[in-house]
C-alpha cells in the first residue's frame, strides 16, 4: 500500500515531542514530505530524519500533489488562515488543539473544509489516551448508572527555567494566547462534555495568573458546568506547583450505580527520594507527550481518508468545546455564570 504523504506546519515542541514521533512509528503508512516553520532550524531539523523539503512558507507544501494531508501544530492564533489555505489546496487536516482563539474563526475552518470535501480532525489527544477511552466505553455500557458528578484536576510544575507564560513565549503574550482555559483547559471542557452525554447550561469560573514574570496571560482556572441533563462538572487546571511535582491528571466520575477514578499517578514507576523532599523523574514528559494517543489521532485521519467516512471525532465537537472554555473565560471576567447554548458566539 503505498504511503500517505504528509506535510508538517510547525516544527516546535508539540511537533518535535508528539507529532513526528507518531509519524515516525506510522512509517509504514505515511511520509513526511514538507516541514515549514517561522524559525528554518526548527523545519530543517523535522525534515532531516524524512529527507524532506523545509522552509519557512507552508504555502509552498500546499502546491505539491504527492502531499494528501498536513498537520497544524502551530499557535492557536494561525490555524484559520492555515487550514482554510490547506482545505482550498484539497489537503486533509490534522490540527493542533485549541481549535482557534474564538468561534468565528472555528466557523471558518469548518466551513472551508466542508467546502473542499476534506477531512479536519482536530487534535484531543485524551479523546485517544487508553484511559479515557476506557471510561466512556465504560460510561456507554451503562456501566456506572447515569453520570451524575464528573471532577477534572490537572497539575503541572513550574518550570526551571520557567519559559510558558513569560514574555519569552509567545504563551506569555496576552494578545496571543487565551492561556491556561485555551490551552489546558480545552481538554477538561471536551473531556466533561464527552463523559456527560450532554450539552452544557451554564459555566461559572474563576481564574488568575500565578506565576511569577507572566504579564496578563491566565494560568490557572477553575470552573464548574451544569449540564443539561442535571450532571454537574468541575475542573481545575494550575501551572504553579513547585518544580519536582508530580504532573498529573485525576478524572472522577460517580453514577447512579458506581464510580470511576483514572488517576496519572498510578502510571508512575518511580519516586526518588533526596535530601530535599521526594520528586518524580519522567512525570512531566509521561503527562504531556502520550506518544500512543498521537500515533492513534494520525491513524484515525488516515483511516477516515482511506475509507471516506468520517472522523470520529467531528470538528463541531471541538468547537462546542471551545464554546464551553469561552464561556468559562466570559464568567471569569464578569464575575457572573454564563449560559450556553449550541448556538454561542464569540
Amino acid at each position: 500500500m503505498a504511503r500517505v504523504g504528509l506535510g508538517l506546519i510547525g516544527c516546535g515542541g508539540i511537533a518535535r515531542s508528539a507529532h513526528l514521533p507518531a509519524m515516525a512509528q506510522l512509517a509504514d503508512r505515511v511520509q513526511l514530505l514538507a516541514t515549514a516553520d517561522t524559525d528554518p532550524a526548527a523545519a530543517a531539523a523535522a525534515a532531516a530524519p524524512w529527507g524532506a523539503e523545509h522552509g519557512t512558507d507552508f504555502r509552498v507544501m500546499l502546491d505539491r500533489p504527492d502531499i494528501a494531508a498536513v498537520v497544524v501544530a502551530t499557535p492557536e492564533y494561525l490555524h484559520a488562515d492555515q487550514i482554510e489555505a490547506s482545505a482550498a489546496a484539497g489537503k486533509h487536516v490534522l490540527c493542533e488543539k485549541p481549535m482557534a482563539p474564538s468561534l468565528a474563526e472555528a466557523d471558518r475552518m469548518i466551513a472551508a473544509c466542508a467546502a473542499a470535501g476534506v477531512h479536519l480532525l482536530i487534535g484531543h489527544s485524551r479523546r485517544f489516551t487508553r484511559r479515557y477511552m476506557e471510561i466512556k466505553a465504560a460510561i456507554d455500557r451503562g456501566e456506572i448508572g447515569t453520570v451524575r458528578l464528573l471532577r477534572e484536576n490537572e497539575r503541572r510544575p513550574r518550570m526551571v527555567p520557567q519559559i510558558w507564560w513569560t514574555p519569552a513565549h509567545w504563551t506569555g503574550n496576552p494578545q496571543l494566547c487565551g492561556g491556561a482555559p485555551l490551552i489546558n483547559a480545552i481538554h477538561e471542557a471536551d473531556l466533561l462534555r464527552w463523559f456527560a452525554s450532554a450539552e452544557p447550561r451554564t459555566v461559572t469560573a474563576e481564574m488568575n495568573i500565578t506565576i511569577e514574570g507572566n504579564v496578563g496571560v491566565p494560568d490557572f482556572i477553575s470552573l464548574t458546568v451544569a449540564f443539561v441533563n442535571g450532571a454537574i462538572g468541575s475542573a481545575e487546571v494550575l501551572n504553579c506547583a513547585p518544580p519536582g511535582y508530580p504532573a498529573f491528571h485525576q478524572m472522577e466520575l460517580y453514577g447512579t450505580s458506581g464510580a470511576i477514578r483514572a488517576r496519572d499517578q498510578e502510571l508512575i514507576g518511580l519516586t526518588r527520594f533526596v535530601p530535599g523532599g521526594a520528586d518524580y523523574p519522567g512525570t512531566y514528559d509521561m503527562l504531556l507527550h502520550n506518544l500512543p494517543a498521537y500515533a492513534r489521532e494520525l491513524t484515525e485521519l488516515l483511516d477516515a481518508m482511506a475509507t471516506g467516512r468520517p472522523v470520529c471525532m467531528p470538528p463541531a465537537e471541538a468547537r462546542a468545546a471551545l464554546a464551553l472554555a469561552l464561556g468559562a473565560v466570559q464568567s471569569a471576567r464578569t464575575g457572573q455564570p454564563v449560559t450556553l447554548s449550541s448556538g454561542i458566539a464569540a
